[in-house]
């Protein structure tokens, strides 16, 4: 609840600032003054307690005399204050030696601790009034009260409690740029960063809502959110988006809000524990946001039954906060308890990553001690978790402890794939020599200790990768690394496909024609997707000017292998240019009549091709050599290749 919770802390943490709380009994009236501070903090949090339990009346009765009465007291203090300052300003004493010492700097701190309070109070005042006019002056009284703690930064818990309901205030106002200036960076302070996120979703929302300002009124938005829960429930995404952030933007407010909130989706989705999975994560994600992280176990028990469409997607997420606000307890069995739920029931959900690493480090917390048996493997899990966040500076580090046992080999190659992903299209040359050495070190000395195959395979993969994407190319890493890949992996299904394409072009471009004819084959053979047909379509093309320009020994052979390429493109396409391409390779073969039947075949489709016209009239060349006359005779719009006229 905004305030309620830091009040002690607060008045503490700046007691402690002015480093002068042992001195407090000796300032003039400060006996009086503390006493009377300790009772307007009592109110003030009986008045917070009303509003989280949602008796809008009796907190509507309260707050007027409790602002009133902060207010007076912020204002005597602030009187004394002056009339020290104005003393020794007329005795042209120095100011900086009084505002150190303690007969300023305690009625200060108390003077401090009640208008922050009286920020607050004015805050959640502004809720409970009917008359805009006065809601307006309440928010905006709100504001230079928050606005005091804001000039620096010298004690975070207040300085993210006001920067947040700053934010609020200027929302209620309307001025939504203002507020998500103050929620964004109330959104970096650890202290408010959950609830100032779920605000500034909502500060977002409004901004870009084509909403009027009446629309846009809390009991409006409120009455909107009742509409949208059922839709939401009932497996509507946009609505079950739509009605995450209302919700949580409303409870966000402080105040009643979060009491109203809840009891709405409640009441909406099946009274006090909702029949639907949404209802439940949505009730889980309130209760946290609250810091009420003992409301969660209940709903993860209650969402174990609910079998409704949404249960896998929704189910995870309340296990995975019912963990984590164990293991914030300090409950690390519990926590690891509740993780291991989630990794059995749901090993393939977005949450399962994190699941283990937290587990992990649940178990950890259980134990008591780093030195544990699992100590290896949390680092090993931190560290994905990081890498799966794009922190591979972090994670790196955390590979790096990993120096033996079980975990070391996927440490290796975690921190290796973290220096994959750094190359980009300009990485220089030289870093990708390095991580290229690197990957093929690690095949070669895990896989003779019998390492993990799956492990050695991908490392083997993304080396070939690697070398595939350097400028020029380094085909022979490529066919090295992949050299009988599937028999050595056999265990890496999954990873064969890629393998064989990569392997199949680095020996065409090396002109391994011999060996690349059972690639060829296997690739072919593997079902029509696009990205199969683009690579044979580069294939075909690499093939072809190797028939025609390559070394005379290969000639021969690149042309067989071109027209099996484009053959099979023919006709899984059905495309004119695949067609006339391969009636080109079969003339150059000296097979007249196959060339004759596909020029022809195009000519039935398209009557005017120009091309298939020139490839019908002409004659078989001797050799792969004669297409090159060929080719040019066309490019030059000549009508024959060697007796110059068509039929």
């Amino acid at each position: 609840m905004t305030g309620r919770r830091l009040v002690g802390r607060i008045a503490l943490a700046a007691l402690l600032a002015a480093g002068t709380p042992s001195r407090l009994a000796g300032a003039e009236g400060s006996d009086a003054d503390r006493a009377q501070l300790a009772r307007l903090e009592q109110r003030s949090k009986a008045f917070y307690e009303l509003l989280e339990h949602g008796d809008r009346e009796r907190a509507g009765a309260v707050w007027p005399a409790l602002a009133t009465d902060l207010a007076a007291f912020s204002a005597a203090l602030q009187t004394r204050l002056d009339r020290m300052r104005d003393d020794v300003m007329e005795r042209d004493g120095d100011l900086e030696e009084l505002y150190r010492s303690p007969r300023w700097r305690d009625p200060e701190v108390l003077s401090l601790v009640a208008t922050y309070h009286l920020a607050w109070v004015r805050y959640q005042g502004a809720q409970l009034v009917g008359d805009r006019a006065r809601k307006q002056a309440l928010l905006k009284q709100a504001i230079e009260g928050f606005s005091q703690f804001l000039l620096v930064n010298e004690v975070p818990e207040i300085y993210g409690e006001s920067l947040y309901g700053r934010g609020l205030a200027f929302l209620d106002l309307g001025d939504t740029a203002k507020a998500i200036e103050d929620l964004t960076a109330a959104s970096g302070e650890a202290t408010v960063a959950g609830k100032a996120r779920a605000a500034l979703e909502e500060a977002r929302r409004r901004a870009t809502g084509k909403q009027g300002p009446t629309e846009n009124e809390p009991e409006n938005l409120l009455a909107r959110l009742g509409d949208l829960l059922p839709r939401a429930a009932g497996g509507d995404a946009t609505a079950e988006r739509d009605a995450t952030t209302l919700a949580r933007g409303l409870a966000a407010r402080g105040g009643l809000w979060p009491a109203r909130v809840t009891s709405l989706v409640a009441d909406k989705l099946g009274g006090a524990t909702p029949h639907a999975s949404y209802g439940l994560l949505l009730l889980a994600q309130l209760a946290v946001d609250r810091g009420r992280c003992v409301d969660v176990a209940p709903l993860a028990e209650a969402s174990a039954t609910v079998t409704d469409a949404g249960r896998a997607r929704h189910r995870p997420e309340i296990l995975f906060l019912d963990a984590g606000c164990r293991l914030n307890a300090g409950k690390g069995r519990e926590a690891a308890d509740e993780f291991g739920k989630l990794l059995a029931e749901f090993p393939e959900s977005s949450q399962a990553r994190e699941a283990a690493y937290y587990r992990s480090r649940a178990l950890g917390v259980a134990r008591t001690s780093d030195t544990a048996e699992g100590a290896p493997e949390a680092r090993y899990l931190l560290a994905e978790l990081l890498r799966s966040r794009g922190d591979c500076a972090r994670a790196e580090s955390e590979y790096g402890h990993i120096a033996s046992g079980p975990f070391a080999s996927r440490a290796r190659l975690g921190a290796l794939e973290c220096r994959v992903g750094e190359l980009g299209g300009k990485a220089p040359a030289e870093q990708r020599s390095r991580v290229l050495a690197g990957l093929r070190a690690f095949v070669r000395e895990t896989a003779p200790r019998g390492g993990d195959q799956a492990l050695v395979a991908r490392a083997a993969l993304l080396g070939a990768a690697v070398a595939a994407g350097a400028t020029p190319p380094d085909h022979a890493a490529v066919v090295e690394l992949l050299e009988g890949f599937e028999t050595r992996y056999p265990e890496a299904k999954e990873l064969h496909p890629r393998a064989l394409e990569l392997r199949l072009v680095a020996r065409i471009a090396r002109g391994e024609l011999d060996r690349a004819g059972s690639d060829l084959d296997a690739f072919m053979g593997r079902g029509g997707d696009g990205e199969r047909r683009r690579t044979l379509a580069r294939l075909g093309r690499e093939l072809a000017t190797q028939a025609e320009a390559g070394p005379p020994e290969r000639r021969g052979l690149a042309l067989g292998l071109a027209r099996r390429v484009y053959t099979a493109l023919a006709e899984e396409t059905g495309d004119r240019s695949d067609r006339l391409m391969l009636a080109d390779l079969d003339l150059r073969a000296g097979d007249a009549d196959a060339a004759r039947r596909r020029y022809e075949e195009v000519l039935a489709r398209d009557g005017g091709s120009t091309e298939a016209l020139r490839g019908a009239a002409r004659e078989p060349a001797p050799s792969p050599t004669g297409a090159r006359s060929s080719r040019r005779a066309r490019k030059e719009g000549r009508p024959g290749t060697r007796h110059g006229s068509p039929r």
